[in-house]
Order: C-alpha cells, then structure tokens, then sequence
C-alpha cells in the first residue's frame, strides 16, 4: 500500500544536514561498515546503480510513523517554508545511532537522528505545500511538524496529484508496481 511521508527542512540542523546528504549523495563505501544487515546493504547496492545514495533521518520517536512506509512503495515530501522542493521514493531504511552520528552529529537537544532512510534518487520540483495539505484535509498552513506518514487514500490522492502535475519532474520514479 503507498505512502507519503511528510517531513519538513525547516530549522538550521535539518538544513544543514540536508545539504550533507539530501542535496547531494553519498558513496555507499563510506557507510558500509555500519549496514550490518547484508540484505539492506545489497538491496542499496543493486537499487543504486551509481553506488551512491542519497540520505535522511528522523528522531527515534518518529518509529512508529516508519511502520507506514515501505521501500519503493513511500513517497517522502520535503519541505521548506511554504513549499516541497524535494520528493524521492523511499529506497530501504534501518535504524542506526552510530551512523547518524557519524553522518549529522546531535541536534540541540543533544539527541541523533536515529531513523535512517535511504533513496536512489532525489528529484527537485516545487509545489506549494498549501496544496498537498488541501488534498489531506489540513490546514492550508498546517507545517508538519516532525515526521508524518499518510496512508490510501489520501496517500493515492497526493501521488496522483504529483505524479499529474509535475510528471516532467518526476521523470522516471516510480512506486512499486504504480508507475
């Protein structure tokens, strides 16, 4: 069943740790040694084709919002401000302190991002966020605070829209079986 995931960009560690490894990937040798599980480290390495991947992470107390999402069926949307500048479907995704650390240190509250995902591919676009929160039923303002996963049917909604609308920036991603 697909979902999104709605995760803001929004304070200077969240920048700062998308410039590291959202903006631009990361070559699969340099996390090897901490993808203890051989299935997700060969699933990286056949789903990647450059053998880079592109990186994000929530705190751990966003886990029960990953049991939502899927690999290759999970659309994540990034936002900044008022719009969603990224999207990338959802590759696999492990938990892991000491990567987290390694990658984007502690926040503030002197905590990691402990929940780690992980995408082939991330494609730039942007749509105001006002849109995919009419299509949830939010308020047109609502910011989403933390990590958030949507299910069918409003997930359906949300990737048709995407998917119809900007279609030329989505270029070949896909979701699952759902092209």
């Amino acid at each position: 069943m697909p979902t999104v995931a709605l995760q803001q960009v929004t304070n200077p560690f969240a920048r700062r740790n998308a410039k590291g490894t959202l903006e631009k990937p990361i070559h699969l040798k340099y996390i090897q040694r901490f993808l203890v599980d051989v299935e997700i480290r060969q699933a990286l390495e056949l789903v990647c084709e450059k053998g880079t991947v592109y990186i994000w992470g929530a705190k751990l107390e966003r886990l029960s919002q990953s049991f939502k999402m899927f690999p290759r069926q999970c659309l994540f949307l990034f936002r900044q401000g008022g719009q969603i500048n990224r999207v990338g479907v959802l590759s696999e995704s492990i938990v892991s302190l000491e990567l987290a650390e390694k990658l984007w240190g502690m926040d503030g509250d002197g905590e990691t991002w402990g929940l780690i995902f992980f995408f082939r591919e991330m494609i730039e676009l942007s749509i105001p966020a006002s849109e995919i929160n009419s299509i949830l039923g939010f308020r047109e303002n609502n910011h989403w605070q933390g990590l958030i996963a949507k299910s069918s049917p409003e997930a359906d909604e949300v990737i048709k829209y995407i998917k119809g609308e900007r279609a030329r920036q989505l270029g070949r991603m896909t979701l699952g079986n759902r092209d």
